[in-house]
């Protein structure tokens, strides 16, 4: 099914993260639907991480400059934003023509260890969390991130994430309940402050939507939904 072949996606990552964070629900639209797109890896990320020298300023003009290059081949452009991606989405929105904007667990807060407690999490949260085995899947790419890039992501998202109520795209909200990095009240106060906000929560789904199906197949759907629909 073809859009149109002016219509320009842009795909934004999380922090410390990469395009394997987003290529399920890409190679699922491209597969559809015909669009431009542009789908940056922010310096230091990627599947190799190396995070000794960068700063977050540079990860935002990586950014940035991709919906430059995207502006010059479509005529319209939608934005979609993982995590600290989605904060990067939502400043680039309040500044530039973005038609629609699809903020995927946005860090506009983040579970500090000290208050993991306040995330109401029940003995079947924690079950589930088990049974994911997060900290396995990710255990080889912690020892690659030095406290300097955390300090790095802190003052990015600070200076990134106000104006919320300037943003005029139409805007979908996607958190899922058993996201133990970027805590999914935080998206529940978020949508209250962009003007033409909605807010999809998914039970039961983690912070990467792509470690399981299920997760995984439902945030196809309301991407598709929200984007092409």
């Amino acid at each position: 099914m073809s859009i149109s072949n002016r219509l320009g996606v842009l795909f934004l990552h999380g922090y410390t993260g990469g395009r394997h964070e987003l290529d399920p629900l890409f190679a699922y639209l491209k597969s559809r639907y015909d669009f431009e797109y542009e789908f940056p890896v922010y310096p230091g990320h990627g599947t190799v991480l190396d995070l000794k020298t960068v700063t977050g300023d540079e990860w935002f003009k990586e950014a940035m400059d991709a919906y430059t290059e995207l502006e010059k081949r479509a005529d319209e452009i939608y934005i979609v934003g993982f995590s600290m991606g989605g904060v990067f989405a939502s400043h680039i929105a309040q500044q530039k023509g973005v038609e629609k904007l699809l903020l995927i667990a946005p860090a506009f807060d983040y579970t500090k260890i000290t208050k993991i407690g306040q995330l109401n999490l029940t003995p079947r949260h924690f079950s589930e969390h088990m049974k994911l085995n997060m900290y396995g899947k990710i255990k080889d790419r912690i020892k690659d991130i030095p406290l300097r890039a955390f300090q790095e992501f802190k003052k990015i998202i600070e200076s990134k994430r106000e104006g919320l109520e300037n943003i005029k795209s139409d805007t979908l909200i996607i958190h899922g309940t058993l996201d133990l990095l970027v805590p999914y009240e935080s998206s529940v106060e978020t949508v209250k402050e962009i003007p033409n906000a909605k807010l999809e929560l998914l039970e039961d789904a983690p912070h990467l939507f792509a470690y399981t199906e299920e997760s995984q197949l439902e945030l196809n759907i309301l991407a598709e939904r929200f984007l092409f629909k």
